[in-house]
């Protein structure tokens, strides 16, 4: 007799993943546990008073899922053997790398999208994407609020399905919605005909999930940061910052008769980063892209500033952060970040001088 003894939800958060137990009259069985047909663990366990337990499998998977964003959901397969004995279990897990104690995640996932900031600031020319968990059968209609001021000056608003109207999810799955705020704008002037307005907020909702984004001139002019959250879904964040370059150079002596020269140079190039005031939310996002497995962000002529493919994007290891957050009125919340390219050559973003010239090349332009 081989039987796996877990209790099984409808859904797994990896961080909540139990320890795998065995009930077993054979003295030890094969054990293996594999995504997609990739083994991850595979060995002869022994039983003891008639059990296996197979433990500490979270590091496993998620080492497996992490910074992957094809990979936040998977089939997790589960077989043990012995001799013409086989037993099989297969189970769904969603990625998340915090502990969230949640008996069964069903009814949290379909009041949430996948993100931990229900609110966030966004610049005027970046967009929104969500994602969320859809339970096969359940409606995936994706409706969108918009609070705008029109060219008389007035508050307005305006609300229409995005995608999904009347259409309901044919499996589980984790589905994706974006809004470009610019593709926002004239769709809200063609619609209201008006001349102009000015995006103030915007709310997506998808069944019972919510999440407002509010939008703020003054990060215009900011870089955005890439990351993947404790879901292993892309958010971005337009920090209120400044930013100081530092260049070294590790390098070493040799002296040779009456002269001396370097050997062995390496060049490197840090960011330090201070950001200013945060939003409670904000930190919170924070704290996912300080620990986040993978965090890029756009760089280059040939890079989009809000680029939707996260993987076009350069990839930065954040080598230093200090990050104290209150929870009193007396101080605002700040966060100090030091990064690095991941290639260990600096990087120059190089000057481009387009249309310099109006005409063909001549002698006086010299």
């Amino acid at each position: 007799m081989i039987k796996f003894t877990v209790y099984i939800p409808s859904l797994f958060l990896s961080s909540d993943l139990p320890d795998i137990t065995i009930a077993t009259d054979h003295e030890a069985v094969n054990f293996r546990i594999s995504i997609y047909g990739n083994t991850l663990l595979e060995g002869l366990y022994y039983a003891f008073d008639g059990n296996i337990v197979v433990s500490d499998v979270i590091p496993l998977l998620e080492h497996y899922m992490s910074g992957n964003t094809e990979m936040n959901f998977v089939d997790v397969h589960l077989e043990a053997s012995s001799g013409d004995e086989t037993a099989e279990l297969d189970f769904p897990v969603l990625y998340c790398d915090k502990l969230t104690r949640l008996y069964d995640p069903s009814d949290w996932l379909r009041e949430n999208f996948l993100t931990l900031s229900h609110t966030r600031r966004l610049s005027p020319d970046g967009y929104i994407n969500v994602s969320w968990y859809a339970a096969n059968r359940e409606g995936v209609m994706f409706r969108a609020y918009a609070t705008f001021i029109n060219d008389k000056g007035l508050r307005d608003t305006y609300q229409y399905a995005h995608s999904g109207n009347g259409q309901i999810a044919h499996s589980n799955g984790v589905l994706t919605e974006y809004i470009m705020l610019d593709a926002l704008r004239d769709l809200i002037i063609e619609r209201k005909k008006i001349e102009s307005l000015i995006l103030q907020s915007v709310t997506v909702r998808c069944g019972n999930r919510s999440a407002t984004f509010f939008i703020d001139p003054a990060l215009e002019t900011n870089t955005p940061i890439f990351y993947l959250n404790c879901f292993g879904i892309t958010e971005h964040i337009a920090l209120p910052r400044t930013t100081t370059v530092k260049v070294k150079t590790d390098r070493s002596l040799a002296s040779v008769g009456k002269t001396s020269q370097f050997y062995d140079i390496s060049t490197s190039k840090e960011y330090e980063v201070e950001s200013g005031p945060l939003t409670s939310d904000e930190c919170i996002q924070i704290e996912q892209m300080l620990t986040s497995p993978s965090v890029r962000i756009p760089f280059g002529q040939d890079c989009s500033k809000y680029d939707t493919d996260f993987d076009a994007l350069r990839p930065i290891l954040i080598t230093d952060y200090t990050c104290e957050f209150s929870d009193t009125d007396e101080k605002l919340n700040k966060v100090k970040f030091t990064w690095r390219f991941a290639d260990n050559t600096p990087s120059v973003d190089m000057p481009t001088t387009p249309g310099i010239f109006n005409q063909n090349f001549n002698p006086t332009f010299s």
